[in-house]
């Protein structure tokens, strides 16, 4: 643990202001992961942290002067300031004009009543926070939140260093990866006080294989997860990295899990076989284009309708073309998607191709500008993309033209579009009994395309629970069964949730094309999707 000590004490921000006798104010947005600086912000408004994590707060006047806890056990006033949690004590790590960083009571997800910094001059609006088991981070070696990890190799013998460019780790052994966000664990200590050095607190959410690494989409099951051993709120993370990771300088590395699941920003992590000094696989690109008609239902009359298109040209070292996935009817699959804060990761780049046109039936060339890469977990990366009229995509030929960049040269790909499916009776506002099933019918569709019937459960800005159907379009209807879980008799509850009925192509068809400047070539997606909000009877 020597080395995580050093590398700790460097894990935090530190942001200066001037105290000028006013009341405290947190800025809007203020209160995040120590680890990340990211917050989870819920749909009712409130801005959520795990429980005995570290968390970060910005704001004015809110200290009269500078001051670090210098004792084990943390105190609940440092320089005449204290903070509140739902009206918990907090213990204080580090308090000034312009930042605190503090722990988050274990029990705050009893209360109520927000965040509170109180000094001398008064007491700052309470900031409005939920509670939660989420919003996970891990810290890093240049305390901005992204960048190298604050990440150990373990090698076979036990012994411990310090992951780096020179000492990477070898695919196949672990590592110990320390942040903070860890939540409710087994053993907890009071607040405040450090985790023992001797059984040290296991997480109550993470145990057995709930923690997994996303090296290069590889998972693998995590030793332990729980509190550091010496430290006040640092989780630890023991993961074994995928002997089929890709290896590299910069290896996006995130750690995910917990009772309400989160995942952390991309840290970099160094990955060569045999450990020592890393060197970066070749950069390939790959090119993808992106057809999608959304209809969403408003209330039970109304309808929107959005049309894009949007062409994602990505470099990356060690990159890979997408494997296709394979579907079965009548099964119902359960999939969370985890999006993490982004960060910028060495090697990843959007490509320029110069001046993108599209055209389709009934439109004519229309320019594609270029705009953030939607919900990317890797900042900085952009993509071509067009907003067209409503109901330009339909059956029918579409096209792609790229003029031609500094990147990727002169082409254009065609791609045959299926027909969409026409639902036979209204969705909006369908309730799931908790005992029985539902049949949703539809007729038409493209006879090589897929239905998938998926009901999203839940979301917020870190992730997407759902569990998904699939059919043929030509088989015309699919059975939903009840939810896992449900009980036999209802209780009358009602939870909403979104109903989606998405169609594509199978994936064996999927069209393809080339470009100079893509060495893995590219493919054309579309697809339609159909949301509903609904609700299930508990």
């Amino acid at each position: 643990m020597v080395c995580f000590r050093r590398l700790f004490s460097f894990g935090l921000v530190v942001i200066s202001g001037v105290a000028s006798g006013q009341r405290p104010v947190i800025f809007p947005g203020g209160v995040v992961n120590a680890a990340s600086y990211s917050r989870l912000a819920s749909s009712s408004g409130t801005h959520n942290l795990a429980v005995a994590s570290i968390a970060t707060i910005f704001g004015a006047n809110l200290a009269a002067s500078t001051a670090t806890a210098n004792s084990i056990v943390l105190p609940v006033l440092l320089a005449g300031t204290s903070v509140t949690v739902n009206g918990l004590a907090a213990p204080l790590f580090y308090v000034s004009p312009g930042q605190i960083n503090f722990q988050v009571p274990l029990q705050a997800n009893s209360y109520s009543g927000g965040i509170v910094v109180t000094t001398a001059a008064g007491s700052s609006d309470a900031f409005p926070w939920g509670g939660t088991d989420s919003t996970l981070g891990i810290f890093t070696m240049n305390a901005g939140g992204c960048g190298a990890g604050a990440v150990l190799n373990v090698s076979p013998d036990g012994s411990l260093s310090l992951n780096s460019p020179a000492n990477s780790v070898s695919p196949g052994d672990s590592v110990a990866a320390f942040g903070t966000g860890v939540g409710f664990v087994f053993r907890a200590p009071e607040d405040g006080y450090p985790a023992p050095s001797s059984g040290p607190p296991t997480s109550a959410t993470f145990s057995g294989d709930g923690v997994y690494d996303f090296v290069a989409d590889n998972g693998a099951t995590s030793n332990w997860s729980g509190l550091a051993p010496g430290f006040v709120g640092v989780g630890q993370f023991n993961v074994r990295v995928s002997p089929t990771a890709r290896e590299g300088c910069a290896v996006p590395f995130q750690v995910q899990g917990g009772y309400y699941p989160s995942i952390t920003q991309p840290v970099l992590l160094a990955i060569h076989t045999g450990g020592g000094a890393c060197v970066d696989p070749p950069t390939a690109a790959y090119g993808e284009v992106t057809w999608e008609r959304a209809f969403t239902a408003v209330g039970m009359t109304a309808t929107t309708e959005t049309d894009t298109v949007t062409v994602s040209l990505q470099a990356s070292p060690g990159k890979q073309t997408p494997i296709a996935p394979t579907f079965s009817e009548g099964v119902g699959y359960s999939s969370t998607q985890f999006l993490g804060p982004p960060c910028p990761i060495p090697g990843y780049r959007s490509l320029d191709a110069g001046a993108v046109t599209v055209q389709g039936p009934s439109f004519g060339p229309l320019s594609a500008p270029l705009a953030p890469l939607p919900r990317a977990q890797i900042s900085g990366l952009t993509a071509y993309q067009a907003s067209l009229p409503p109901g330009s995509i339909q059956a029918g030929s579409f096209a792609v033209v790229g003029a031609g960049g500094s990147d990727v040269g002169q082409f254009q790909s065609g791609v045959h579009i299926g027909a969409d499916i026409q639902i036979g009776s209204s969705l909006e506002d369908i309730v799931f009994p908790c005992n029985t099933g539902v049949t949703i019918n539809w007729t038409g569709g493209d006879p090589s395309s897929w239905v998938a019937v998926i009901q999203q459960l839940e979301q917020n800005d870190s992730y997407t629970g759902a569990i998904t159907w699939y059919a043929h379009a030509s088989d015309g209807a699919i059975a939903i069964p009840p939810p896992p879980g449900h009980p036999a008799q209802c209780s009358g509850t009602s939870v909403p949730i979104k109903l989606i009925l998405e169609v594509f192509p199978d994936p064996s068809v999927t069209q393809t094309f080339t470009a100079p400047g893509l060495s893995l070539g590219g493919r054309q997606l579309w697809r339609y999707v159909h949301t509903f909000d609904a609700s299930i009877l508990q």
